[in-house]
C-alpha cells in the first residue's frame, strides 16, 4: 500500500508539466526577525594613535555587549568603550565598561554607570544576580603582556554603582614579559549553580609554560561566599593531545533536562570551531575539548536554554543555531539578525521572543551595540477561509476553496509551512477528508523537502481508505514505523492529532482521548510540519493547527 509504485523520472515530469517549475523550499526556521534599537553609539573622536593592541581609540565605538533580566524585570546591559587616547598615551586612559539599564524590556537603554580602572583596558563584562539581590559584573582587566586579572565589581542598588569585590584570576609580571607566548586570562562567565554556589568559566592561557602545556584551556573557580573569593582551578575544555589546542570564549547555561553545558571555541588546532561539553552538576568535566556543533558556527559562542527546552547558538560566523535535543543535533535558522556578528549574545525577552545584541559594524568605523529582536514561532493556526500563505507546494495541484485546503495528488505531493514552529515537544491537529479512495496525511519535523513522493526528511502520520492509520519515518525513502486497522472512508471529515513528547509520537483519529499510535523514535527532533496526499486521489485538509 505504501509502495511509491511511480519512477522518480515520471514524477518529475509530471510535475513539471502541472507545475511548470519545481518550487524552492526556504527553511528558515522558528525565528523571525523584527525591530532593532541602540543602546550604545559612541561618538567618533581624533585620536593620538593607535593603542596597546594596534586599536584606534577614536573609532573603536563599543563592542563586547552583554545583558541580564533582573529580579525586578528591568534589564541591564555592559559593554566596553573607548573614549580616550588609551593607556600608552595617557596614565589614566583605557578601555572602560559602560552599563546601561532599560525597563521597559530592552526597548530604550539609559547610561547608569561607567567603571574604569587608570591605565588598563576593561572587556569582556558579564553579569550574574545572587539571590540576595546583588548584582555581580566580571570582566577583563589588562595591560597588555604585563598584567592580566579578572575582576568582579558589585552593585547594591541596581547597577548605577559598583564597587570592588574580588579576583577570580590573575597573572602579573613586568612590561612585556607575558608575552610570546601570552599568558592572560579572559571573557568570564558566571552563574549559579544548583547547590547555590557561583561558578565562573574563563579563558586560560597561564599553563602554556607548564609541563604538560596547554596554550589555552577553559578554567572553572566556585564560589561558595557570593563572589567574595574564589575557590581551585577546575578544567573544563583541554586537548591531552595537542597542546596548541586554544578552547576559549565559554558560555554555559543549565538546560530544562537538569544537564549543564558549555559551549565555546577551539582555536588553534579547529578553526575556531565551535564545540560543546555537558555535565550533570556543572563542575565535573570528561578529559577533553568535547564535541564540535555539526552547523557552520565559528569563533565568539553564544548559548542559551529557552523555556520551552531548545537551546540557541550565535557564534561570529554570523549563524543562528538551534537544538531540540540538548545539543545532540543542530539546525540553522536561515536569516541572520545583522550583517554581520561580533561578540554578539542572546536572551530571551518573552516565552515568544529572543533578543539579540551585537557589535554591529558602522560606516565611521569600529562598532555600536544594537538589539534587534526576534519572534520565536511557536504556534500556528490555519482554517483556510482566506489563503494558504506561508505554505510551499511541492507537486500536485492545490486550491483554498470553500474554507478547506483541497489537493488533487499524483505521487504523494505535500506543502510545507514556512517559517515554521519547531518546537522541542507540541500537539499537531488537522482534519482530513479523503474525497475518493487513498490516503492523506500530517507531516511533521519536515526538513529538506523537494518534489518526490519521499522527498524530505520527517515523519508522516496518515489515514487510508483500504482502513488504516500510519505513522512513518522518511529519509528519502520510506519507513513504516507502525500502521492500525481502523475503518476509513471517503468523503469524511477526520479529526487527527499527532502529539510529540521527548522523543514518543502518539497519534488520535477520532478519539482524542486514547492514541491510536504510540511509538518512541527520535531520529528528527525538529523541523516543519505540512500536509500531504496519496498516489492518484483527492484529499482536502483544515484547521491545521500547532502549539
Amino acid at each position: 500500500m505504501f509502495k511509491k509504485s511511480l519512477t522518480a523520472l515520471l514524477a518529475m515530469v509530471c510535475l513539471m508539466i502541472m507545475i511548470g517549475a519545481v518550487p524552492a523550499f526556504a527553511a528558515n526556521g522558528p525565528i523571525t526577525w523584527g525591530s532593532t534599537v541602540t543602546v550604545t553609539n559612541i561618538n567618533t573622536f581624533t585620536d593620538g594613535g593607535t593603542d596597546a593592541r594596534g586599536i584606534s581609540p577614536g573609532t573603536f565605538g563599543s563592542e563586547y555587549p552583554r545583558m541580564i533580566k533582573l529580579a525586578n524585570g528591568d534589564w541591564l546591559a555592559v559593554a566596553a568603550i573607548y573614549d580616550n587616547n588609551g593607556y600608552t598615551k595617557v596614565s589614566w586612559g583605557g578601555t572602560r565598561q559602560q552599563v546601561f539599564r532599560s525597563t521597559d524590556n530592552c526597548r530604550t537603554w539609559s547610561l547608569a554607570a561607567t567603571l574604569w580602572e587608570d591605565g588598563r583596558d576593561l572587556d569582556n563584562g558579564q553579569f550574574a544576580q545572587l539571590p540576595n539581590g546583588d548584582i555581580l559584573l566580571a570582566m577583563r582587566s589588562v595591560r597588555w603582556q604585563e598584567s592580566y586579572q579578572l575582576k568582579v565589581y558589585k552593585s547594591t542598588n541596581g547597577g548605577s554603582n559598583w564597587s570592588y569585590l574580588s579576583t577570580i584570576d590573575e597573572k602579573n609580571g613586568a612590561p612585556g614579559s607575558l608575552g610570546n607566548p601570552d599568558k592572560g586570562v579572559y571573557e568570564p562567565h558566571m552563574g549559579l549553580l544548583d547547590d547555590g554556589s557561583l561558578a565562573v568559566m574563563y579563558a586560560n592561557e597561564k599553563h602554556v609554560t607548564e609541563n604538560p602545556s596547554y596554550s589555552q584551556i577553559i578554567s572553572e573557580k566556585i564560589s561558595t561566599n557570593g563572589g567574595a573569593s574564589w575557590g581551585s582551578e577546575i578544567y573544563v575544555a583541554w586537548d591531552p593531545g595537542n597542546a596548541g589546542a586554544r578552547p576559549g570564549m565559554p558560555v554555559w547555561t543549565k538546560m530544562a533536562n537538569g544537564q549543564y553545558i558549555v559551549s565555546f571555541e577551539v582555536c588553534g588546532t579547529q578553526n575556531c570551531n565551535i564545540f560543546y561539553k555537558k555535565s550533570s552538576d556543572g563542575k565535573t568535566w570528561a578529559s577533553g575539548i568535547g564535541t564540535q556543533v555539526s552547523t557552520n558556527q565559528h569563533g565568539g559562542p553564544y548559548l542559551i536554554s529557552l523555556t520551552d527546552g531548545r537551546l540557541v547558538l550565535s557564534s561570529n560566523s554570523n549563524v543562528i543555531s538551534m537544538s531540540n535535543d540538548y545539543g545532540n543535533t543542530w539546525y540553522n535558522n536561515d536569516p541572520s539578525a545583522f550583517g554581520n556578528t561580533l561578540w554578539g549574545a542572546i536572551y530571551q525577552t518573552a516565552s515568544n521572543e529572543i533578543a539579540f545584541i551585537d557589535s554591529v559594524d558602522r560606516s565611521v568605523g569600529g562598532h555600536n551595540v544594537q538589539i534587534r529582536f526576534g519572534a520565536l514561532t511557536t504556534a500556528y493556526t490555519n482554517d483556510f477561509s482566506a489563503n494558504d500563505n506561508g505554505w510551499v507546494r511541492f507537486g500536485g495541484t492545490w486550491n483554498v476553496g470553500s474554507g478547506t485546503y483541497n489537493l488533487t495528488s499524483s505521487s504523494a505531493d505535500k506543502s510545507i509551512l514556512t517559517p515554521y514552529p519547531s518546537g522541542r515537544n507540541y500537539t499537531l491537529e488537522g482534519d482530513i477528508k479523503l474525497n475518493n479512495a487513498g490516503q492523506g496525511s500530517l507531516i511533521f519535523n519536515v526538513t529538506n523537502p523537494s518534489t518526490g513522493a519521499d522527498s524530505l526528511l520527517g515523519y508522516g502520520a496518515g489515514i487510508d481508505s483500504t482502513g488504516s492509520v500510519w505513522l512513518g519515518r522518511f529519509n528519502n525513502s520510506w519507513t513504516q514505523l507502525s500502521l492500525v486497522n481502523t475503518p476509513i472512508a471517503t468523503n469524511t471529515w477526520y479529526h487527527m492529532k499527532v502529539v510529540v513528547n521527548n522523543g514518543n509520537i502518539k497519534v488520535y483519529v477520532g478519539d482524542m482521548t486514547t492514541a491510536k499510535i504510540s511509538f518512541n523514535d527520535a531520529a528528527y527532533a525538529s523541523g516543519t510540519i505540512g500536509v500531504r496526499g496519496g498516489f492518484g486521489n483527492s484529499v482536502s485538509f483544515d484547521n491545521i493547527k500547532v502549539n
